[in-house]
Formats: C-alpha cells, sequence, structure tokens
C-alpha cells in the first residue's frame, strides 16, 4: 500500500511553543512511529517532528509555513507512495529557501526544483538521476527520483521517513492531538503544481 505522510521538522529552542502554533500539543502519551493520525518526536539533531497520516495536511500550506519559520527553521516533506509523489522544501524568517518535488505516477523523471538548493544537492540527485538510468531510466521498474527531494531534506534534518534513523526510538513518539479543527486543507497535488 504505501506511506501518505506529511512530516514537518522544526529547529526551535521551544518546540512546544512552535507546536501550539500549529494548534497541536503533545499528549504525554507514547505510541508508534507513522501509527496515529499525529505523531511526533526529537530528533537527535536537535529538530522536532511532527507526522501527520496522510500527505496533505495543513500545516505544509505555504501561509502556515511562512508564519511558522518566523522564529525557526522548517523542513517539510509530503511523501505519497502510492503514486510516487514526494516533496521537500526549507523555510526560514517566513520565506522558503528552497523547494523540490517528483511526480513518479505519469514520468519516472519528473523533477521541478525552485530556489537555492542546499549544498551537496546536485551530486546526490546526480547519483539517483545516474542510478535511474542504470536500471532502464524512464522503463525502469524502480523509482530513484522519488527519493531526490526526500534525500534534500534528510541531509539536513537526519531523518527519512522509510529509513531507520540514528538514536531514534520508533516505539515512543510521541502522541500529538490537534486543539482546534483544521480548515483549509490543501490537497497534495496543489503543493507542486
Amino acid at each position: 500500500m504505501g506511506y501518505s505522510l506529511s512530516l514537518l521538522t522544526i529547529q526551535s529552542a521551544d518546540p512546544d511553543a512552535a507546536l501550539s502554533t500549529l494548534n497541536i500539543i503533545r499528549t504525554g502519551q507514547s505510541c508508534i512511529y507513522a501509527r496515529e493520525q499525529l505523531t511526533g518526536y526529537a530528533l537527535p539533531q536537535g529538530w522536532y517532528l511532527v507526522v501527520a497520516n496522510r500527505c496533505d495536511h495543513s500545516f505544509l500550506r505555504p501561509d502556515v509555513l511562512g508564519t511558522l519559520s518566523q522564529g525557526n527553521r522548517i523542513v517539510a516533506c509530503s511523501i505519497e507512495e502510492r503514486v510516487m509523489f514526494s516533496s521537500a522544501e526549507e523555510w526560514a524568517a517566513g520565506t522558503m529557501a528552497w523547494w523540490v518535488a517528483h511526480s513518479g505516477e505519469h514520468d519516472l523523471t519528473d523533477l521541478k526544483v525552485s530556489g537555492t538548493l542546499p549544498p551537496g544537492f546536485q551530486s546526490m540527485a546526480d547519483a539517483l538521476v545516474a542510478k535511474q538510468e542504470l536500471e532502464g531510466g524512464k522503463a525502469a521498474g524502480v523509482d530513484h527520483y522519488f527519493d531526490i527531494p526526500l534525500n534534500a531534506a534528510k541531509a539536513i534534518t537526519g531523518f527519512k521517513h522509510d529509513e531507520v534513523a540514528h538514536g531514534v526510538d520508533y516505539a515512543k513518539f510521541d502522541l500529538l492531538k490537534e486543539t482546534t479543527a483544521q480548515r483549509n486543507r490543501q490537497r497534495w497535488w496543489k503543493v507542486w503544481q
């Protein structure tokens, strides 16, 4: 079936204050990674990770990311494995620094980029493009382009949704709760267009 997730990593001295901006609180209960609607974890690298069990959570909206990034560095990802869609973006001081997205449902080599990409991005992307070509390009039975946005986020935060991260206890994620109804959800396919 595959993952359908929204990931938000927040570099903040006070993650609870950042969460309150999103109308999200920690419940004090533990849970397993990505098994509940909304979970979180303090990553070893100083980031707080929020995981929503759908690819189009409202915290991915540009207005929300812009507001949240006023006092925090933000890296956000949208992942929909059923259609091989992935995106990642970084925000700081209310502005998007970079954005990269892949939509492999119709074109395995689709890649859209914007902004000043993180250091090492081009060599990482080139390696995955070469791997795709080696395995048959557009006719390959695998989609290596899918990992390009997610590896860009991982290079900064140390976390990728489908890999084991050093120092992360996947059975001890924080169970999170939204304190108010979230409105105006943006569909995942609108995020990258």
